[in-house]
């Protein structure tokens, strides 16, 4: 085995790299989680408006709604 070694500066620009990518790693671990739980919510938005919607077409019938003025407007094509 050799018994030579890196200098200082070549030990101590190794460890930033070995740094940077470790900080890297679990700053895109994070944002994997982050990016889960707005999914996960979006998800849950979805979900919600879906039965929201089921009790408007109870409540009004096979409708659409103009989102600006809150007008009803058939969807069957007569």
């Amino acid at each position: 085995m050799s018994k030579h070694k890196v200098s200082k500066e070549e030990l101590n620009q190794l460890n930033g790299f070995v740094d940077k990518i470790k900080g890297g790693t679990s700053r895109l671990g994070e944002l994997e989680l982050e990016k889960h739980d707005i999914l996960h919510g979006l998800g849950m938005v979805r979900n919600d408006l879906n039965v929201f919607q089921n009790n408007l077409k109870e409540k009004y019938g096979d409708v659409k709604v103009d989102l600006r003025t809150g007008k009803l407007k058939s969807n069957i094509i007569e």
